[in-house]
């Protein structure tokens, strides 16, 4: 049986397509994934993002 995807595994992956696409704006320093990745075991579940200033960096995504 495969490993199920993780947060972290699904935010790298939209990060890298959006990426290679050059969708992801150009200000943007850094992504964070999660300090704590969660098996993604079913297909409901809800996407939450935050796009912010850094403290002594620029912009990044969370």
């Amino acid at each position: 049986m495969n490993k199920p995807m993780t947060t972290e595994d699904l935010f790298n992956m939209i990060q890298n397509i959006l990426k290679e696409k050059e969708k992801l704006p150009a200000i943007l320093d850094y992504g964070l994934s999660t300090r704590s990745p969660v098996p993604i075991k079913t297909y409901e579940f809800d996407l939450v993002n935050k796009l912010a200033m850094g403290g002594s960096e620029g912009i990044y995504l969370d």
